[in-house]
């Protein structure tokens, strides 16, 4: 009975051993094989996939929560490669949600970092026409960022080392030895002649004094003459102000003079007009007396010996 038993113990542990070696296996897959996934496309073509293997990790933050399920480069590209992303169903892949490939620098080995925006934003749902997933966009990844920042650095440096040694030129060293001979020739000749320039300066001072106080004084005179220019102002100011009324009142008198002038002229020229008229009525009258004188003296028979006797007088017939 003893080795019955012994061979039942041992079989009980080989089984125990089966199922945590089982059991170790699907830890170590991920224990994919029943979790809800998503997947999504990605098109690379400015970073490098060096290290990208299937079953790298995808990252969001630093976590994994998916793997690379499959890549292949363009046949009709071959600058692109195309990468199909696992990623758990849970993950919230947001809409303008960024692709970057991160390298570890020991190993050499890549991953995919999901990068979301800041402001957040809805699902990535849409799918392209002629797409099987929802495509992710490719994004800069921030060590190719700082190789780019060092870059353009060093050829900043680059250049202002160019300036520099151009500025060192010999020709360059000439100029400025000569430059600093010349100031020193100066503070020699400076230091030389500075007690006279204090001299000088002294003097330039005590006449800028006197000057000041001089123009203090003019400034004086000056506001006194200004008081008086303004009284004077006044008396001739009021003064011109009595001859303008009076100017107005003598206007206003030759106004009433002017209107009584033209009154009478219009009356003087009313009666020059009937005079007129009735010196045209006498010489009318004149006139036609004239005429009449004319037509009498113009038949002297008829006024010496009258009518004649055939001639029939007013409102007779033959």
């Amino acid at each position: 009975m003893e080795p019955e038993a012994r061979y039942a113990w041992v079989g009980l542990g080989v089984l125990a051993l089966v199922a945590l070696l089982a059991g170790g296996l699907y830890w170590l897959a991920g224990g994919t094989e029943n979790q809800v996934v998503k997947r999504y496309t990605i098109y690379f073509e400015k970073q490098s996939l060096e290290g990208l293997q299937i079953g790298s990790d995808v990252r969001m933050r630093g976590i994994k929560v998916g793997k690379v399920e499959d890549y292949a480069i363009l046949p009709g590209d071959a600058r692109r490669v195309r990468v199909i992303l696992q990623v758990d169903a849970r993950t919230p892949v947001l809409r303008g949600v960024r692709a970057e490939v991160a390298r570890h620098m020991v190993t050499g080995l890549a991953a995919v970092d999901l990068v979301n925006p800041a402001e957040g934003g809805p699902p990535l749902l849409e799918v392209p026409e002629a797409e099987p997933y929802p495509v992710i966009e490719e994004g800069v990844p921030q060590f190719a960022r700082v190789a780019s920042t060092l870059e353009d650095m060093s050829l900043e440096g680059r250049e202002a080392l160019v300036r520099f040694n151009a500025l060192l030129a010999q020709r360059n060293q000439e100029a400025i030895a000569g430059i600093l001979s010349n100031l020193e020739h100066l503070t020699a000749d400076l230091r030389q002649h500075l007690p006279g320039l204090r001299e000088d300066l002294t003097a330039t001072l005590a006449s800028s004094r006197r000057a000041a106080m001089r123009l203090d004084e003019l400034g004086s005179n000056a506001g006194q003459m200004l008081q008086h220019t303004d009284a004077r102002l006044g008396r001739v100011t009021a003064a011109t102000e009595s001859t303008l009324a009076a100017a107005r009142q003598t206007l206003s008198i030759l106004d009433g003079e002017v209107r009584g002038l033209a009154l009478q002229l219009r009356l003087s020229a009313d009666l020059a007009s009937q005079e007129i008229q009735t010196t045209a009525h006498s010489l009318r009258l004149a006139g036609d007396a004239l005429q009449g004188s004319g037509r009498a003296l113009a038949d002297p028979a008829r006024l010496l010996y009258g009518a004649n006797l055939d001639t029939l007088g007013p409102g007779e017939k033959k």
